[in-house]
């Protein structure tokens, strides 16, 4: 996925605050094989808060909503249950 990035910038006295960090890339578009649709994401705790930022591209068209909606579907699930 090239064009939709996170960037978290944290000040050096938070950085001990933050754990089990976790990112990751889903290429949606074509099948996964080319980067024009899918999202990036980041998944952290502070303390005792969770945080998740998703930045996701997707289908477009009034038409292909079912479509948009599984890709969100698996873009999410990705970063809910890979995060250990």
């Amino acid at each position: 996925m090239f064009g939709c990035y996170i960037m978290l910038f944290v000040r050096e006295d938070h950085q001990k605050h933050i754990k089990k960090s976790y990112s990751c890339k889903i290429k949606t578009g074509t099948a996964g094989i080319t980067a024009n649709k899918g999202s990036t994401s980041l998944r952290f705790n502070y303390d005792d808060t969770s945080f998740m930022f998703l930045n996701c591209h997707l289908t477009s068209g009034q038409k292909q909503w079912r479509e948009r909606l599984d890709d969100l579907r698996l873009c999410y699930e990705e970063t809910l249950y890979n995060f250990n």
